[in-house]
């Protein structure tokens, strides 16, 4: 089921004001929020609040719309963000997601090596070049997407040949940015991808559809358009993987998003390759689109929650939306 812009107000609005009266409130439930989470400490707990318990598991796609259009309507409370915040911020969801892209293509590093790597320069004993490569390559990749979303930069196919080149910077360079010239499949598999000689006009294609749907779809489900085309064009001889998950990602950042990670232990890759698959083979994108939604949610969750507790001075007027949607459960649990 594919949304259209028009069924939610996915947009980042301009911030109203609040009032004297909803700042005081504001204040009182910052208060009792701060307090819970003091006590959630000294309980060597971390989460203030359980959102899951207001935005409840559900696999209905009209339900999932609904939630995360009001998860962003607390996300855009706290804006503007405060940069330093932000740099936080991005640092932790950066590492986390240069770790899971490259995991799921098989580099051996771990979360914590990833982030030696990418965030102090360290090197790890034991591990490949290509693995320190590929980490700090896909860093880079990042602060890329971030860059082109701060000034404005349009999605086209130049910018998606300079994310893949970045990808496999320093690791194969005769191909890095350019489109395959051979036949390439999926080992231990019957998928073989389309020929060499179509990808360019798939390529331009694809970004026809682009151009087409970009005002018209929902944010989330352009990501997933965009994603499973691109992957089922393979326009690459390697990196189409990461590639794609970085054009998604891209898509969900310039409409107010969190980065979205999907997770690489063998079960969760699994439903992901799985819904890929269908989407390929039967023209069904509803399993992809349902996976993709659940990951968005799953990290607006981790990023309210981590954006929430770490209230600066200068943030009095920020989050009225979303302190007001915890409200219950803080009164309900103190």
């Amino acid at each position: 089921m594919v949304k259209k812009m028009n069924e939610f107000n996915e947009m980042t609005a301009p911030l109203i004001d609040i009032s004297k009266e909803e700042l005081t409130e504001l204040s009182k439930i910052k208060e009792t929020f701060l307090s819970k989470a003091m006590l959630l400490i000294d309980k060597e707990q971390t989460s203030p609040i359980n959102l899951v318990d207001i935005y409840p598991k559900t696999n209905n796609v009209n339900e999932l719309y609904t939630q995360i259009s009001d998860l962003k309507k607390c996300l855009d409370s706290f804006r503007p963000f405060d940069k330093y915040q932000m740099k936080h911020l991005n640092e932790i969801f950066d590492t986390e997601y240069t770790y899971a892209s490259n995991r799921i293509e098989g580099n051996t590093l771990t979360l914590k090596e990833t982030s030696f790597v990418i965030n102090e320069g360290l090197t790890i004993q034991n591990k490949s070049m290509k693995d320190h490569l590929e980490a700090i390559n896909h860093k880079g990749a990042i602060d890329f997407i971030r860059e082109m979303v701060d000034n404005k930069e349009p999605l086209n196919e130049r910018n998606i040949k300079l994310i893949h080149s970045l990808i496999l910077q320093g690791i194969d360079r005769e191909n890095a940015g350019v489109y395959r010239g051979v036949s390439v499949g999926i080992k231990g598999t019957h998928i073989i991808f389309p020929e060499p000689f179509i990808v360019p006009k798939m390529m331009e294609d694809l970004m026809v559809y682009y151009e087409a749907e970009k005002n018209n779809l929902h944010p989330i489900a352009l990501a997933t358009q965009m994603h499973s085309r691109l992957v089922n064009i393979h326009p690459f001889i390697d990196g189409n993987g990461r590639t794609s998950r970085l054009v998604m990602n891209l898509i969900l950042l310039q409409h107010g998003y969190p980065v979205t990670i999907f997770e690489p232990e063998e079960d969760n890759r699994d439903v992901y390759f799985n819904a890929l698959n269908i989407a390929r083979e039967q023209q069904n994108i509803e399993d992809f689109e349902l996976f993709v939604m659940n990951n968005v949610k799953r990290w607006m969750f981790k990023y309210l929650s981590l954006l929430a507790p770490n209230i600066s001075e200068g943030s009095k007027n920020k989050g009225y939306y979303f302190f007001k949607k915890i409200e219950p459960s803080l009164k309900n649990e103190l």
